[in-house]
This record gives structure tokens, C-alpha cells and sequence, in this order.
């Protein structure tokens, strides 16, 4: 995922929280100018939280397995781009030692000729 797409995300995210939010002033508000008796009031309000925390706890509970889900993509992903990272360091291993080796063959094999002279 790039930086772009996480920004949105983000940025959903958090507008959907300040809807939530927004909602539960309101209705606190509401519940608190209306014409009710402390009871009825009471009773109301403890309903309203009730239900807006069983709202609470499945949207949270929607979040958090999308963002499991997430991080086991971003994982698998950053553990096959290592992989193949580590293939490409091996053959580049591979070809400077066979290079070295050469070198070292090449110069073994001028130092013999100068010493036969």
C-alpha cells in the first residue's frame, strides 16, 4: 500500500469517527433539552449508550480485522520482497567472488611469468 492510499484510509477513517462522534453529542444533547422527567431521561439515556456501544464494540471489532488483515498483506509482501532481495545479494556475492577469484588467478599467474625471467 502506498503513502496515498494510507492517507485515505486514514483519513476515512477518521471523518467516520467524527460522524460517530457527532452523533452521540447530538443525541446526548437531544436527550438533555427534552422535555422528559429525570427518570424517563435516565432510562433513555441508558438505552441510547447501550446501544451505541454495541455499535462501538462491532465497528471496532470491523476495524480490527480489517486492519489484521492488512498487516498480514503488508507482512507476506515485505517477506517476499526480502526474499528476493536476499537472491539478488547472494548472486551479487557470487559474481564479485568469482571476479576476486579471477583477479587473483590473473595476478598469481603474472607474478609466476616474472619470476621465470
Amino acid at each position: 500500500m502506498d503513502k496515498h492510499e494510507e492517507e485515505s484510509t486514514r483519513n476515512i477513517g477518521l471523518l467516520v469517527a467524527g460522524f460517530a462522534l457527532g452523533a452521540l453529542v447530538g443525541t446526548v444533547m437531544g436527550l438533555l433539552f427534552a422535555p422528559k422527567s429525570g427518570r424517563e431521561l435516565r432510562e433513555e439515556i441508558k438505552e441510547k449508550s447501550s446501544e451505541y456501544y454495541g455499535v462501538a464494540r462491532e465497528r471496532g471489532a470491523e476495524y480490527y480485522d480489517k486492519a489484521k488483515e492488512k498487516m498480514s498483506t503488508a507482512y507476506d509482501s515485505s517477506k517476499d520482497l526480502a526474499e528476493k532481495a536476499k537472491g539478488k545479494v547472494a548472486d551479487a556475492a557470487s559474481k564479485v567472488k568469482k571476479a576476486v577469484d579471477a583477479g587473483v588467478e590473473s595476478a598469481r599467474k603474472k607474478m609466476d611469468t616474472g619470476k621465470g625471467k
